[in-house]
């Protein structure tokens, strides 16, 4: 049950109903009682009954008492102390005074209706008549009430009886029965109330459960239900602010211009379908979502007022753009790789000739050192088109075992003389370091290409780590980069350079980009790394952020045995993973 409904019926149970009923009627009987006995006692004292003072005194103190023990007496326990007291004011002023004590008897009966039920009330008339009845019959009776005491016409009596009876009877069911059906429809109305905040706590729970944002908007554009999803879009503190707030009170203003337009059109009684909108999160992230609104209409068909869902979609475009770029990548791959192809051919024509050419020129002739150059430069690209076919992967590997650790141990020695001086190389070489089945060369490559890199965006100097880890990727890991679950060696390279935009990471293993000056680099570096990975069988992610470094990862399987193929799998079209630097 939930807590409203709890509420409800604490404040309005029908057993709790007679308790505010019985606190009036008592604390009014208690404030005119005691406004009444002052006059009262004179009064009596003056004409010699004694008697009324004590019965008046004896009820008026009961009733205080009553009220001051209040909730620590049971409420029926009280109810019925104070029925009897009237009871007893009744038939002791029939007995004393005369006439009035009728009307207490009959009070007598009506309070017990009202406070007890109407069966107490039927049994109060019952008692009430015989007491009545039997006052007179026995002559105790005061004259006042028509009969001489001891001189008693009991026929008359009777029929005076038997009217008292008939009113005091009415009156107690009457009075019952209407009480019975209020109490009746009292518990019908909570029940159903306490029904329906359950089913409204349930709705809500699977409201709230719904990763998409769900809301209800009035005619005049404001919120009026919505799930935990849709709060946590608004930008807003709680939830008692986003009810009733607009747009407006949630968004920016350009998107919230927007919004509203679109909210405008819809009460207008236009559904609204796969409406795209971009807007930001509270890191001031851009979000892109998918929307659908449709009016709300009442039973006479008029609208009052729209109900949306919408759903994220960032993701979704950002897996998109990955796929373009991933297949704009292919295209170039396949592109490059058959022109590295055919111009290899070319070269090796080039060269081949340059060779005896310069075979046939004798020694200090100028045109051998124009043959020179001939083969020089071929060689030069000779070296781009193995470049370019290493992005493609469709170069030729030669796997082989390799203790992770001892190769690049031998690499990082080359490389303190390839950094220079005003660049420090840290290697931590990671403990139960596994076999990895690579090209050596190609590994070789993969490393010097990032440490040039990370040299390159240190021109003032800094530090370069490369770090051996073993790790185990799990299915969704695996998913993130791209790859198969299951063991890996990572190698992680990271420099404490100038860092990268996000721009920038998005196009950073494209062919042919560079943010180096003309003239300073063919673009192909990170290219050729990310193809030797993947054409490995591994994967490679960046993290940086502009002034923060960057760090390069990657993944290279376990090989389990010199069988294991896993490491030398052929083309792969997967664009890399791309994260920011936490």
């Amino acid at each position: 049950m939930s807590s409203r409904a709890t509420s409800s019926m604490n404040g309005r149970d029908p057993a709790n109903w007679r308790h505010g009923v019985f606190d009036a009627v008592a604390r009014i009987a208690a404030i005119l009682g005691v406004l009444v006995y002052i006059p009262s006692v004179l009064l009596s004292l003056k004409s010699g009954l004694v008697a009324l003072v004590a019965l008046d005194t004896a009820v008026l103190v009961t009733l205080g008492l009553l009220l001051l023990l209040g909730a620590r007496v049971p409420y029926r326990i009280r109810a019925t102390i104070f029925c009897l007291l009237i009871y007893v004011l009744g038939c002791g002023l029939l007995v004393i005074v005369g006439s009035s004590g009728q009307a207490y008897l009959t009070a007598f009966t009506v309070l017990s209706s009202l406070l007890l039920g109407i069966r107490f009330g039927i049994a109060a008339a019952v008692v009430s008549t015989i007491s009545f009845f039997l006052i007179g019959v026995l002559g105790v009776g005061n004259a006042a009430v028509g009969l001489a005491p001891q001189r008693v016409n009991t026929v008359s009596w009777l029929v005076l009886t038997i009217n008292f009876s008939f009113i005091s009877t009415m009156l107690a069911v009457g009075v019952g029965k209407v009480l019975e059906a209020l109490e009746r429809a009292l518990r019908d109305e909570i029940r159903t109330r306490v029904a329906l905040d359950e089913e409204r706590a349930l709705l809500q729970t699977f409201f709230d459960a719904v990763p998409d944002i769900v809301f209800t908007k009035d005619q005049d554009g404001r919120f009026r239900n919505f799930n935990q999803a849709a709060f946590l879009s608004s930008g807003l503190s709680t939830p008692e602010e986003m009810q009733g707030a607009t747009v407006f009170d949630c968004y920016p203003p350009d998107v919230a211009a927007q919004v509203h337009a679109d909210d405008l059109s819809v009460l207008r009684g236009e559904a609204q379908v796969n409406r795209e909108v971009a807007t930001q999160d509270r890191a001031g992230r851009e979000q892109q979502y998918l929307t659908l609104k449709v009016p709300l209409r009442d039973a006479s068909g008029a609208v009052t007022g729209l109900v949306g869902i919408s759903r994220n979609i960032t993701e979704r475009k950002k897996l998109e753009e990955q796929l373009r770029q991933s297949q704009k990548m292919e295209a170039v791959g396949q592109l490059a790789g058959g022109i590295a192809h055919d111009f290899n051919n070319l070269l090796t024509v080039i060269l081949g000739y340059s060779e005896l050419l310069g075979a046939q020129i004798a020694e200090g002739n100028e045109a051998r050192e124009a043959v020179h150059a001939i083969s020089d430069a071929a060689t030069r690209a000779a070296e781009l088109t193995r470049q370019l076919l290493a992005f493609s992967r469709k170069s030729m590997l030669q796997p082989q075992m390799l203790d992770l650790n001892t190769t690049i141990a031998d690499t990082v020695r080359m490389l303190r003389r390839l950094l220079g001086e005003t660049v420090r190389c840290d290697l931590v070489l990671g403990d139960s370091i596994a076999h990895v089945r690579v090209d050596p060369g190609q590994l070789d490559q993969v490393l010097i290409n990032l440490a040039v890199n990370a040299r390159d965006a240190m021109p003032a100097g800094g530090t370069l780590t490369m770090h051996t880890a073993a790790v185990e990727l799990d299915a969704l890991q695996a998913e993130r980069l791209e790859t198969t679950p299951g063991r890996y060696v990572v190698i992680t390279v990271s420099d404490t350079g100038m860092g990268m935009s996000a721009a920038v990471r998005e196009r950073i293993f494209g062919p042919f980009y560079t943010t180096k000056g003309i003239g300073n680099g063919t673009g192909l570096g990170l290219a050729t790394v990310f193809g030797i990975v993947r054409q490995s069988g591994g994967s490679i992610d960046v993290e940086s952020e502009p002034g923060r470094g960057a760090t390069f990862r990657i993944y290279l399987p376990v090989a389990t045995d010199e069988g294991d193929t896993h490491g030398a799998s052929g083309p792969v079209t997967v664009q890399p993973t791309v994260r920011k630097h936490r």
